[in-house]
């Protein structure tokens, strides 16, 4: 094999203005008129303040020193900027927030009608090419829409100005063509009619004078006055208002999924038994308030014969205001038949309190161990020397095994909740195999154990009240205060104790809230790893979580068994699709600054039998079938990265006419080989094989050591200049650099998915299920001659961009050889968990001028070019086997990083970012000679080290 050539580094950016670009208004829907908003609007308004009115009667004396309140939630179509200043000039109203309206599975979650809907916004010079038989060029479309401007139907930027065609006269040429142009028109308005809408959701609290103002703004808007100075936002939002209504039942106790879980917990409980469970209340920004609000939920909880489990945790950085409580079942059994009979208004005051947002489940089990029968005990051979360096990565997870012979002495292991006290012999498998995956990879392998230490402080611990005391956190525990201390000790220090770990720049992340699927807005789990990322600048690697459910493929077993591989591809493809909305992303995993981690259906394991065992997906190339996935907040790429988890199969059913298949969960291959704990006290050589997206993270978590090592030695051995405070954005950065669509995988998902109606964004789809891609870490370790890789980090300020000068090989000008380009830009942002963008900080990766006017004339190949902007990681591949256009000595790309504030109106903070950058081209194998790309970049980037090779 040959020797890796290292790893390129940019020299400093240049940091010059920001360009001025010009953006285009978005497309305003189609509202409907003041008459037609006044006639929706106005019963929805009276049942407001009826419900008001109720509600105060209802609660008067009950709750002690706080004055009635409701939350109001306002929905609307299209956006209005700034409302929160009109909320906040409002007396009585007090801003909560706002959402963007959108399920994470389409575009827009409104359904249009004769109200509200999208209209056409533009005919363009080229709309009726090609949708007419005749019409080919742009002059006669172009002529056809002059017609149409000529009638008053367009203006002359080709908008419609009309909300009915004219009757049109044409000329002679074109009289024959008068149906299909009005049919094309036609159809375009269905089209567009058809489109679900983007929107937002408004919270707001409003008290008694709060209502009276907000009722008093309505009837100045009814009767076409003009509203006071600082509330004219009013006007828009009834104008665009859908829904006005209270914050209640739907979401606090439905949505979160708690209704449903009380109802099968239920039956089998004595009336006198505790139900624990979780209150996340609104976050008020007045700290008094939030005090007010501890007081009126532990009266409440103390009416119903309740009470909470320990403090409340208020973390303002977060807006987290939560606290566990428990309630006894025969009031739990109360409330569901008092919502049997009258779902909105049951007679439990608790359960109306406006304080409240969410009732949530609490103390569920976070790890799937599954059996442990085949576990099988192996002599390991000589592993390698102890380590010495500091640890580089962390795991919080369950404790390991310390003794076992893949572990002992490689683990600096830091318990300050003395959590190993609370296992017993074979309960210590999570966190024994997470800590075997980091340290060794796959024992399938070749032996290659990190050079360095790993941090592992436990988390979880046995739940003693399961049958199989499977790892969890404990009912009076939140899992944000212990990730939140144990990050803290680990980087910062705790007490007195100083910081244990302070050279971690990744943590391992392998667990996640099973009754906490990614739906609308980040789970406070979520942004807590956003903030201790900016905060520590520190990297989480994180499950994107296991599906555990069966695999109904709509056909019998005797058929489905007997198909041929691709047939199983495509028919559990179709299968698994139709799981999308259950197969959500677990929080944490919609953490903005996390790099979440899907699984492959891939691993090193040899042959293996099969027994009663199927492969539902035979394609190595493909995801896991047991793994989750996106989208992620507002539409981002989540899980980013795929890391292999192992081949999973599923029992075969008893009887052949069935159709679904069940998770197989034995230790037998395949799978990935790790250490495991054993029932037998001392034993410590018991392997396993497990599959899953732990695993992949796991492996993810290995994978960024090794670039640190890379890093490291770049530092040490070439001077580069690394900050150590850029280390993991760099380390960030590099992990996604190597991600790319298998070619196989593609043509399997667009084969099995692709339709007429998800045709137009079908990157989205692909994203959806492969995010950017599996990750190949060995070509981001280092370079060859004919593939280079320069990186580069720094911190950019808002308005600002920093650029790049990217050399080129004058052997790539004016000549056709295929190449490709790998372009990736990831950064740690800041977050304001009042906007609804959250992410503060927006960085854009983009060449001076657009990629095909470039010398090399490359066009994007993966990804969707909007959709890679969502996040905060933005990675790019493209490629050309065009004629590149000619060039000069001095060839070069000129790339440019630039900084937006996104949640915030002005981004006081400097970003911390990572850059990479891929040139390659094929590498021959006839006489022809290799094009020295390597050596050419690197020459233009250093040229007083340049040597020729």
């Amino acid at each position: 094999m040959v020797d890796r050539l290292p790893l390129l580094v940019f020299p400093q950016a240049r940091v010059i203005p920001r360009p001025k670009g010009k953006s285009s208004p978005p497309n305003k829907p189609h509202f409907p008129g003041h008459e037609r908003q006044i006639q929706r609007l106005t019963p929805q308004l009276d049942d407001l303040r009826q419900e008001f009115d109720r509600y105060k009667a209802s609660v008067s004396g009950t709750v002690g020193g706080l004055e009635p309140e409701m939350v109001l939630v306002i929905e609307i179509a299209g956006n209005v900027d700034d409302f929160q200043r009109a909320i906040d000039a409002t007396e009585g109203l007090e801003w909560l927030g706002e959402w963007d309206i959108g399920d994470i599975g389409d575009i827009g979650d409104i359904e249009p009608d004769d109200d509200f809907y999208e209209p056409i916004a533009k005919i363009g010079v080229d709309f009726f090419k090609g949708k007419i038989d005749g019409i080919t060029n742009r002059k006669q479309s172009k002529e056809i829409q002059g017609i149409l401007k000529e009638h008053g139907f367009l203006d002359d930027e080709g908008k419609i100005i009309q909300g009915k065609l004219p009757k049109l006269s044409l000329p002679d040429h074109l009289a024959h063509l008068l149906e299909d142009i009005l049919q094309a028109i036609d159809d375009a308005f269905d089209t567009s009619n058809s489109k679900k809408l983007a929107g937002r959701l408004f919270l707001s609290f409003a008290n008694d004078r709060g209502m009276r103002e907000l009722l008093s703004l309505w009837g100045q808007w009814k009767e076409g006055g003009k509203l006071p100075r600082g509330k004219t936002k009013w006007r828009d939002v009834f104008n665009q208002t859908l829904k006005i209504r209270r914050w209640g039942m739907e979401e606090a106790l439905y949505e979160t999924g708690m209704i449903e879980y009380w109802r099968d917990l239920i039956d089998p409980i004595l009336p006198d038994q505790k139900i624990h469970f979780q209150i996340e209340l609104f976050y008020r920004q007045n700290p008094e308030r939030r005090k007010k609000n501890e007081e009126a939920v532990s009266g409440l909880l103390a009416k119903t014969g309740g009470q909470t489990l320990g403090p409340f945790i208020d973390m303002p950085d977060i807006a987290f205001h939560a606290v566990k409580a428990e309630l006894p079942a025969d009031k739990i059994r109360h409330l569901l038949e008092a919502l049997d009979s009258s779902p909105a208004d049951p007679d439990i005051q608790l359960f109306k309190f406006p304080g409240i947002m969410y009732f949530r489940p609490t103390g569920q089990s976070l790890v799937d161990s599954g059996d442990d029968a085949l576990e099988v005990a192996e002599e390991f051979p000589d592993i390698g020397n102890v380590p010495e360096l500091p640890p580089v990565a962390a795991i919080l997870d369950g404790v390991p095994n310390l003794q076992h012979a893949a572990l002992k002495d490689r683990i600096l292991f830091d318990d300050p909740d003395n959590l190993a006290a609370e296992y017993q012999p074979g309960e210590r498998k999570h966190g024994t195999a997470m800590a075997s995956l980091v340290i060794h990879g796959e024992l399938d392998g070749e032996p290659d154990p990190l050079i360095s230490q790993v941090y592992h402080l436990p988390v979880m611990q046995p739940n003693p009240e399961a049958g199989n005391r499977e790892e969890h956190f404990p009912d009076d525990v939140f899992f944000e205060d212990r990730i939140e201390r144990a990050v803290r000790r680990m980087l910062e220090g705790e007490g007195k104790a100083a910081a244990q770990a302070p050279t971690v720049k990744v943590i391992n992340l392998s667990i996640g809230d099973p009754d906490r699927p990614f739906i609308h807005t980040p789970s406070p789990w979520a942004r807590l790893l956003d903030w201790l990322s900016w905060k520590y600048r520190v990297l989480f690697c994180v499950s994107v979580g296991n599906f555990s459910e069966t695999i109904d493929v709509n056909m019998p077993h005797s058929r489905f068994s007997k198909l041929a591989d691709t047939q199983k591809v495509e028919i559990a493809l179709k299968s698994i699709a139709k799981q999308l909305s259950q197969r959500r992303l677990l929080s944490p995993a919609e953490s903005l600054n996390a790099l979440t981690i899907g699984a492959l259906h891939t691993d090193r394991s040899e042959d293996y039998e099969l027994g009663n065992r199927l492969d539902l997906l035979p394609d190595e190339t493909l995801f896991s079938p047991v793994s989750r996935f996106g989208h992620g907040f507002r539409r981002s790429i989540k899980p980013e990265i795929l890391f292999p988890g192992g081949r999973q199969l599923y029992t075969t059913p008893f009887r052949k006419g069935d159709k679904q298949y069940f998770v197989d969960g034995t230790r037998r291959n395949p799978g990935q080989r790790v250490a495991w704990d054993s029932r037998e006290a001392g034993e410590g050589s018991r392997v396993a094989y497990i599959r899953g997206t732990s695993n992949a993270t796991a492996l993810a978590t290995r994978s960024a050591v090794r670039i640190h090592e890379v890093l490291t030695e770049l530092r040490e051995e070439h001077s580069e200049e690394i900050p150590d405070h850029l280390m993991a954005v760099l380390i960030k950065t590099l992990l996604v650099h190597g991600a790319r669509h298998d070619a196989q995988a593609e043509r399997a998902l667009t084969e099995s998915l692709k339709n007429q109606k998800n045709s137009r964004r079908f990157k989205e789809v692909m994203a959806r299920y492969m995010g950017y891609g599996a990750v190949d870490i060995e070509r981001v370790l280092g370079c060859t001659e004919q593939r280079g890789t320069v990186i580069g980090c720094g911190e950019i300020q808002e308005e600002k961009t920093h650029e790049y000068r990217l050399p080129l090989p004058m052997e790539l000008s004016g000549r056709k050889n295929w190449r490709r380009m790998l372009i990736t830009l990831v950064w740690f942002s800041p977050i304001n968990p009042r906007h609804r963008n959250l992410r503060e900080a927006r960085l854009e990766l983009k060449p001076a001028e657009k990629w095909d006017k470039l010398p090399l004339r490359l066009q994007r190949m993966d990804s969707d070019n909007n959709q890679v902007l969502r996040g905060t990681v933005q990675h790019e591949i493209l490629e050309s086997k065009k004629e590149t256009t000619e060039y000069g000595e001095d060839g070069h790309i000129l790339l440019h990083v630039t900084c937006k504030a996104d949640a915030t109106e002005r981004l006081d903070a400097e970003i911390p970012y990572g850059l990479a950058v891929t040139l390659e081209v094929e590498e021959r194998t006839d006489i022809r000679p290799n094009i020295p790309i390597y050596e050419r970049i690197r020459a233009g980037i250093k040229p007083e080290e340049a040597v020729e090779r």
